[in-house]
């Protein structure tokens, strides 16, 4: 009985571990985004080029390229708890200095900020790995991302409105008030990993003595193949996905909508709370069509509901190198279409969102299937950074287009393509899987 008792509360505890890290990386997420949300505004009120706001993007990857592995280092030395709050005051604070109304200011608020944001992000991965790595991995993985996307959906839902109703000045302050709400649940989830520790709910492996994950620069080179072709897979992916949402407001706005297909684009001053509404299915696609920046939250919503059902999916029947192929296949038309046709740009947003549902819900709760244990750390942190070379890369570039071409148009080709890189390495991932034990495609023990 005891056991059981026990077994219980270990569960409840990690369900509160995962909502509390989950919803300090969602205050993340919701301010990641605030220079997305905002572009409009950035460019008439600041005198943005694209190439300035996106560069905004590109600074928050740059830090996150030079400190992601440094990131697992420290969160190997320091621990989970004390390296969840250092990362998580980094994110805040430089949420902080974004509120400076200078390019250079945001520009260094956004470097810090990214520094703390990836960094925190592989803490708050290993802590997901050590509460459900024999149980429900995918479910838990799901739940994060949820919760993650909420706070990306919430920026591009809310931020425009209260923008309108307020300022841009101010909206920033909100913001920033969020994401120290953050760092207040970072400093809960230190309270609870310390009690569940002394209780023994679960083995810390980075607090308890006798810690056998240490990091080795050695490590990163003894990766397994398919685990650097799934990092390949994710630098495309994510660079397909977040680099468009970082402009698709400002884009819906440029492709004066109404002309193509119907719909009126504005940054409007509709309150999003009337989508609760008794007349929800109205009012919903209402303000999808009145205003550009939640008509790019239809990717977030739609991957929001999604992510985690696809995740319990995949804890029952596997299969994730399969769905990965699937996901990043359904990417490929979408931004022609967005770009080129006059196809209701829903319909592609939707399908975005589906995409952004089925990859990540069966990459991240790969990795721990590919690495061992004591590497995971290191494994998290080198795919953090090799992501981010592309969330750099990739925004620079579609600013630089958008400034040469005075379109975004020749962009969705860009993202076309990596779509159809994602499928070949996808498909590569299948291939070496299959040779070496499909542990993707199953869900055999590790």
């Amino acid at each position: 009985m005891d056991m059981k008792k026990d077994m219980r509360s270990a569960f409840f505890f990690g369900l509160l571990a995962l909502f509390l890290i989950s919803f300090a990386a969602m205050t993340s997420y919701f301010s990641y985004d605030e220079i997305g949300a905002l572009a409009p505004r950035l460019r008439s009120e600041m005198g943005f080029s694209s190439t300035n706001f996106l560069a905004l993007y590109t600074a928050y990857s740059i830090s996150a390229v030079l400190f992601s592995v440094m990131g697992g280092v420290l969160a190997d030395k320091l621990g989970v708890r004390k390296a969840a709050i250092l990362f998580a005051s980094m994110f805040a604070f430089g949420t902080l200095i974004v509120t400076i109304p200078k390019f250079w200011a945001m520009l260094l608020g956004r470097f810090l900020f990214g520094i703390g944001c990836e960094a925190y992000y592989v803490v708050m991965q290993k802590v997901i790995a050590k509460w459900f790595k024999h149980k429900m991995l995918a479910t838990a993985f799901g739940v994060n991302l949820l919760l993650c996307r909420a706070g990306t959906f919430a920026s591009f839902f809310l931020l425009p409105w209260i923008a309108h109703k307020t300022s841009t000045s101010t909206t920033l302050w909100i913001v920033t008030g969020i994401t120290f709400l953050g760092l207040a649940s970072a400093g809960i989830y230190w309270l609870l990993d310390g009690l569940g520790e002394k209780r023994k709910y679960v083995a810390i492996l980075e607090e308890s003595a006798g810690s056998s994950e240490k990091f080795s620069l050695k490590d990163v080179f003894r990766l397994p193949k398919p685990f650097w072709v799934i990092s390949l897979l994710c630098v495309v992916f994510y660079s397909a996905i977040f680099p468009f949402t970082a402009f698709s407001t400002d884009f819906f706005v440029e492709q004066n909508a109404t002309r193509l297909i119907g719909l009126t684009i504005q940054i409007s001053g509709i309150c999003p709370f009337t989508v609760f509404s008794t007349d929800f299915y109205t009012n919903f696609f209402q303000i999808f069509n009145q205003d550009a920046a939640r008509l790019t939250g239809l990717i977030i919503l739609i991957s929001m509901c999604s992510t985690w059902i696809f995740g319990a999916i995949i804890d029952s029947i596997g299969k994730r190198a399969t769905i990965m192929i699937i996901g990043a296949a359904l990417m490929v038309p979408c931004h022609v279409a967005i770009g080129y046709t006059a196809i209701d740009p829903r319909i592609p947003m939707i399908i975005l969102g589906l995409s952004f549902s089925l990859v990540p819900a069966a990459l991240w709760p790969a990795v721990p299937r590919l690495v061992k244990e004591k590497q995971l750390g290191t494994a998290y942190g080198v795919i953090a950074m090799i992501q981010n070379i592309g969330l750099g890369l990739f925004p620079f570039l579609a600013g630089r287009i958008r400034d040469h071409y005075g379109s975004y148009k020749p962009a969705m080709i860009m993202f076309s393509g990596l779509g159809i890189l994602g499928v070949i390495f996808a498909s590569w991932l299948k291939i070496l899987e299959k040779k070496g034990g499909g542990y993707l495609d199953t869900n055999k023990p590790l």
